[in-house]
């Protein structure tokens, strides 16, 4: 079962690796599989396309959303998600915690958890998961010097853990404030100090002056806390099978990049025993495998070749097809489900071409997304306004979607100051005593999808207003540390939601434009000010209200292009039937998929 993931990710960028499996050869349509032949009937084993590669296993410092699954199979959190429901359900944790509002002393206005582990749980050299493991989780992640950036403000307002002397497996999470997501980020993936802290460097440091900002400069300082940050950070704990290691019912058995990232089923697994009594354990493949394959071509191919057994991401039009094919349909069931995503363009609010808000709306004016919904996604995805999903409860209905408008576009320009004055039809404007044309330059994935599309849709609009704009396709790992260094004027990119209440710190604050994903530099004193009571505030009523001030805020500053949230589209092979779908990325559970050991023989 995946987890509860909180960090959102870029996903437009598409790669490509063919891997060299027996293919099936044809027959009829048959939905139980009679009369279709197949090379890998019986074969346990599942492949997964992926778009992009991951960059690093290791549930703290990974910045790659295609890390996330390869995570969330190998280490294990205390609470996860059932797929079907969304609510929190206990994973390592014997119950979900029991929370305490605190109403004096030195955590007043705080609350507290308290876990116990399950006796069950075992590393993999078979010592228990102990409280110690979960007090080493969070000194790793709150060490200033590890590479935690993306994760480390979630877990701010936990200020401190406390062991109970009479159970080791018990502990409680002392917390400031009353953080909206606290009971979901407490149920943090957990790893084993023994593998990741042999030494046990960051058991002389705890948790409380980790976590005190006061603290920073002298600890970013300490040589031992350098030794372990740059031992955490470094390669062996990202990509080494020896290296890395959770609790979870998978172990790292290869890491080739740019290639494939495969999984083997872990022998006698502690979880097992528990696989029929409770969510969460089921593991069935023996082998997973995440397979780089960087076009869409490439892709469809291998689907076709039975080179693949679950296609991600499927092209709206690659999708009609396959629904087409019966010799497609015989071997693969189809999967359009709704999905908590959306496509966007970043701008770059700290460039001189891009600082006033004028021009940012003019060019959202210029961008045909009911185009882009009809020609390229076939319909197949909705007009996206703002950052929270239609599907939530606290999305705010009064914004309206910026309709394509060439001579409003132009009318914004022009009140900017952007005029043509030398008649070569790009306009221009003296910035700091230089003369500059209204030129951009757009990056995003390459390799596939629909960025090189969206693109010329773009250069066409732009330029009717006298606009110029370049393409500049990326590697996905290059593109997506050029925009975290804010290298970019407009920027091409999909971000994955979460199914509960979603955090905007990450995204929206503005100290994450230099310790988070606050891409364009958006936000202010204010904007802060309201994620911050959005984030502890208690009230369902009065954080909805918030969250459509945010939403508000956001459409007025104009820091993102909104385009839209398409269907998410897969592909599975029928030997692994009745597939549980979820709004959970990606769209189903890889451990829960149990083979029919008949089909295809």
């Amino acid at each position: 079962m995946k987890k509860n993931y909180l960090i959102k990710c870029s996903l437009l960028s598409l790669f490509t690796f063919s891997l060299m499996i027996s293919s099936c050869g044809g027959g009829k349509k048959s939905n139980s599989g009679s009369g279709v032949k197949c090379d890998r009937a019986g074969i346990n084993e599942i492949v997964i396309r992926e778009v992009a590669d991951a960059d690093k296993i290791n549930p703290y410092t990974y910045t790659s959303g295609y890390s996330t699954f390869p995570v969330a199979d190998i280490f294990m959190s205390l609470l996860g998600q059932n797929p079907k429901t969304l609510e929190l359900v206990p994973l390592l944790a014997v119950s979900r915690p029991t929370k305490t509002l605190i109403e004096d002393g030195p955590y007043k206005g705080g609350m507290s958890f308290v876990y116990e582990l399950r006796p069950e749980a075992k590393w993999d050299n078979g010592s228990p998961v102990m409280a110690s493991d979960v007090a080493f989780t969070l000194k790793a992640l709150k060490n200033p010097l590890c590479e935690s950036e993306t994760f480390r403000p979630f877990y701010e307002f936990i200020d401190d853990i406390i062991m109970d002397p009479s159970n080791p497996r018990k502990f409680t999470l002392m917390c400031k404030g009353r953080y909206m997501l606290s009971e979901e980020v407490s149920g943090m993936n957990i790893i084993p100090e023994y593998v990741y802290d042999p030494s046990k460097i960051m058991a002389k440091f705890t948790v409380k002056e980790l976590n005190d900002p006061a603290n920073t400069d002298k600890l970013k300082g300490n040589m031992e806390l350098k030794k372990f940050a740059d031992d955490f950070n470094g390669d062996y704990h990202s990509r080494d099978p020896k290296g890395v290691s959770g609790c979870g019912p998978y172990a790292l058995d290869k890491y080739e990049t740019g290639q494939r990232i495969v999984l083997k089923k872990k022998q006698n697994w502690w979880g097992d025993a528990l696989a029929s009594k409770l969510i969460g354990f089921n593991a069935f493949p023996s082998k997973i495998t995440f397979e780089i394959i960087q076009d869409d071509a490439g892709a469809l191919s291998s689907l076709r070749g039975e080179k693949v057994d679950i296609l991600k991401s499927i092209k709206a039009k690659d999708f009609l097809d396959l629904q087409k094919s019966e010799k497609d349909t015989a071997k693969y069931k189809l999967y359009k489900e709704d999905q908590l995503s959306y496509l966007y363009i970043a701008m770059n609010m700290r460039n001189n071409k891009l600082s006033d808000v004028k021009v940012r709306r003019a060019l959202a004016h210029l961008t045909d997304v009911d185009q882009i919904i009809k020609n390229l996604q076939y319909n197949m995805a909705v007009r996206q306004v703002g950052m929270i999903s239609p599907l939530k409860r606290y999305f705010n209905t009064n914004l309206k979607p910026i309709l394509y408008d060439v001579e409003k576009a132009k009318t914004l320009l022009t009140e900017a100051g952007w005029l043509d004055s030398d008649g070569n039809g790009i306009r221009d404007k003296v910035i700091n005593g230089k003369k500059e044309e209204l030129n951009f330059t757009i990056k995003y994935g390459s390799g596939g999808g629909i960025g090189d599309q969206v693109a010329a849709i773009l250069q066409e609009s732009f330029r009717k207003a006298g606009c110029e704009l370049s393409t500049s396709p990326k590697e996905f790992t290059v593109l997506i540390q050029e925009v975290k260094k804010h290298n970019f004027e407009l920027y091409m990119g999909s971000w994955g939601g979460v199914t509960g209440l979603e955090d905007p710190n990450q995204i929206w604050h503005t100290r994450s434009y230099t310790d988070g994903d606050n891409f364009p530099g958006f936000g202010d004193q204010k904007s802060d000010v309201l994620i911050e009571a959005l984030r502890n505030e208690q009230d369902d009523a009065k954080r909805d209200q918030m969250y459509k001030d945010l939403q508000q805020m956001i459409y007025d500053a104009q820091p993102y292009i909104f385009i839209s949230s398409s269907k998410n589209r897969f592909a599975i092979h029928k030997r692994f039937p009745d597939a549980m779908t979820t709004l959970i990325r990606p769209g189903f559970v890889e451990m829960e998929l149990k083979m029919d050991a008949n089909f295809g023989k």
